[in-house]
């Protein structure tokens, strides 16, 4: 009853008090990656599509957790979190991470003190649990990926050994951020959170519950406390793709380069206004991406854009039109392909774990139409071709 009284208030007050300053393209700070990851690999990154010098000081980190339309920022926990004093220049990416770097017995084996990942893991072949066997990719090559070893003294010590692992620059997400925020989670929880918070920049110190006005931008939606029957049958607390994909948990996404502002218009992001997330203007990664983090392309900067990065990778797919499956060959290694609607959806995504120069699609499931198909290179590379499904 008494979350009923709240929302039915908040209908009220976002109804008949001003609106919120739209963003306009270009003009102010905007999320470029957000990543909830394997324990307390969580990080945000905040881009500046302007030509001027930000401080970063005047604005916040806000977590929105289960559903809630505020955030506390005085009193402990709080769920809001300034940014330090630094001034994020023009086009330059910067990257928060969860402040949980301390490796010892005791944190190691605590669900919630468990520590960011630094690339020092243990990485090795994937086997069914039921089988036995060797998990295979569609195209039958053998997965690899981090594994955790039991020690009944330590926990999943085996995977923090530093002198006993080889370090993986992919992931190491500590030698991504140029901040870590929220040490104590007794005292601020904002960059603990889940699939199910909705995340926002707002300007300022503290959210504006009268007009929600000082909203820059904003993952999820605020008030929703989201709980789907996703794409493999289980029931999950996140927003989903309209394939029923999970996107805000246990998943990276990216925004795209023609995302030019941050998404704050209220019956976007607010429930009780029919605000929806359906992940329209980002890409979507499996867990623990890291990869690219630090470095953001947007059209703000066209620069950003250059020849250099998008299409300088010859690529061959074939057949095109396609029917059941697409292959694309190329003369470098593939990170990944992805296939695009014609509305920005990501509708497909395929991550390869070796560096193998071809791979096969399957496209069986898609409507016939026209999409595009991204192919990401080591290196940031990217190319993309137009693709017919009959």
């Amino acid at each position: 009853m008494k979350k009923l009284i709240l929302l039915t208030a908040l209908v009220a007050i976002l109804v008949f008090s001003s609106p919120n300053v739209i963003a306009q393209p270009c003009s102010d700070l905007f999320f470029s990656e957000y990543v909830e990851g394997y324990g307390n690999n969580k990080a945000l990154e905040i881009y500046n599509p302007t030509q001027a010098a930000i401080n970063l000081s005047e604005y916040s980190l806000v977590r929105f957790r289960n559903g809630a339309t505020d955030a506390p920022a005085t009193t402990n926990p709080k769920s809001v979190t300034p940014l330090p004093n630094y001034m994020i220049q023009p086009d330059e990416s910067y990257v928060v991470v969860l402040d949980r770097t301390i490796v010892t017995p005791e944190t190691v084996f605590s669900s919630f003190d468990k520590p960011v990942w630094n690339g020092y893991l243990f990485v090795d072949t994937v086997f069914n649990i039921v089988t036995g066997e060797p998990e295979l990719d569609d195209d039958g090559n053998v997965i690899f990926d981090v594994v955790y070893v039991d020690d009944d003294e330590f926990g999943f010590t085996a995977t923090f050994d530093y002198d006993q692992r080889e370090y993986y620059e992919e992931y190491d997400l500590q030698g991504k951020a140029n901040v870590f925020l929220d040490p104590d989670y007794d005292l601020s929880r904002t960059m603990s959170f889940n699939g199910d918070d909705a995340m926002a920049l707002i300007k300022g110190a503290e959210v504006d519950v009268v007009a929600y006005s000082n909203l820059v931008d904003v993952i999820g939606v605020i008030g929703e406390d989201p709980s789907y029957v996703t794409a493999f049958g289980n029931v999950d607390d996140c927003w989903v793709n309209e394939q029923g994909y999970c996107l805000t948990k246990d998943q990276t996404i990216v925004r795209l380069p023609d995302n030019t502002s941050g998404r704050n218009e209220l019956n976007e992001v607010g429930f009780v206004l029919g605000g929806t997330f359906t992940g329209e203007g980002w890409w979507s990664y499996r867990k623990n991406t890291f990869s690219f983090l630090g470095d953001h392309e947007c059209e703000c900067h066209p620069e950003s854009l250059s020849a250099t990065t998008i299409n300088l990778v010859p690529i061959q797919v074939y057949p095109n039109p396609s029917t059941d499956f697409v292959l694309v060959v190329a003369p470098k290694a593939i990170e990944s392909v992805q296939i695009f609607n014609i509305t920005g959806q990501q509708v497909v995504a395929k991550i390869l774990s070796s560096g193998f120069n071809q791979v096969q699609v399957n496209t069986n499931d898609l409507p016939e139409g026209l999409y595009t198909i991204h192919v990401n290179f080591e290196g940031g590379d990217l190319s993309v071709e137009k693709l017919m499904v009959k």
